[in-house]
């Protein structure tokens, strides 16, 4: 497993798919992931990081012709591209729900705590977990592959016509990626749970009900971050690139206050806490869920 996590790491590094931070970022949290026993916490993990790579890349030069700041790049003060901020913000939820789970297991079979409230907690980690991945893959297949839309998205609080790349801008098309990206990751759930020999998470529920809740949570989730985008996270456009700006950013030398329009949202929240919160909130939701299923 570390072996296989050195190399996935190396490999982003030389396809600038992650930092020298966001690598580092990536073993630690991935070796946490896969040192559970159920396969699933890694195999969800794995589809995140190498779908939504995938993705990132897709197009890219169009999509750094409308925002200033995609990744394809834009590197960190180490070089690269997903630090370890990004890591922790897309994986840190997942990660902790991952250990709560194997806590939960691991008493019900030494016999210290094996009862119908534990197991509903168990599932609920599980579903948690699901849910939490999915959301970060529904999200990013929404923001990478929306952003490639014949037509300009809607701000989902005003419903009015804003530039691509606007935080808070939703488009049917990126709704539907996101739908997507959360049913693999609920696929990628059923399956491996399915294949598995011994059925750890033990839930009352069949296994197919894990891939609705894969694409609720993918659509849910994207549908979560926008509104956090679109409220609390500043969007501005520059009118003479024709490009949203990055995150907080300051004037350069040579650049006019009046070559820049707020389009929406304020300065409370940068992209890292918005997917962070969006992604903590659908997981809680699906967690709840799976605890009610139980």
């Amino acid at each position: 497993i570390i072996a296989l996590l050195l190399w996935l790491s190396i490999r982003g590094i030389q396809k600038k798919s992650l930092s020298y931070s966001g690598a580092l970022a990536a073993v630690v949290l991935g070796g946490i992931i896969f040192s559970h026993p159920s396969p699933v916490f890694g195999s969800l993990l794995l589809t995140f990081y190498l779908s939504s790579s995938k993705l990132t890349k897709f197009k890219c030069e169009i999509k750094k012709q409308l925002e200033e700041n995609h990744l394809e790049g834009n590197h960190d003060r180490l070089g690269g591209q997903r630090n370890a901020v990004q890591v922790l913000s897309n994986g840190l939820t997942g990660m902790i729900l991952c250990c709560l789970h194997w806590r939960w297991i691991s008493q019900t079979v030494d016999g210290t705590a094996h009862s119908p409230k534990t197991n509903a907690l168990i599932q609920a980690a599980l579903f948690a977990y699901i849910g939490h991945f999915a959301c970060c893959n529904g999200d990013t297949w929404a923001s990478e592959l929306g952003v490639l839309s014949r037509s300009n998205p809607i701000l989902i609080t005003t419903f009015q016509t804003v530039p691509k790349g606007t935080n808070g801008g939703v488009s049917a098309f990126g709704t539907a990626a996101a739908i997507v990206g959360g049913l693999c990751v609920g696929t990628a759930a059923a399956v491996t749970l399915y294949l598995e020999t011994t059925f750890m998470s033990r839930p009352s529920s069949p296994i197919g009900i894990l891939v609705l809740i894969g694409a609720a949570a993918g659509f849910g989730g994207s549908m979560i971050d926008s509104l956090l985008g679109a409220t609390l996270q500043k969007s501005i456009f520059n009118k003479d690139k024709k490009q949203i700006v990055q995150d907080h950013r300051v004037l350069k030398a040579g650049e006019s206050p009046e070559s820049f329009k707020h389009i929406s949202g304020l300065a409370l929240l940068d992209n890292h806490q918005v997917n962070f919160a969006s992604s903590l909130i659908t997981a809680t939701a699906t967690g709840v869920f799976g605890y009610w299923l139980y």
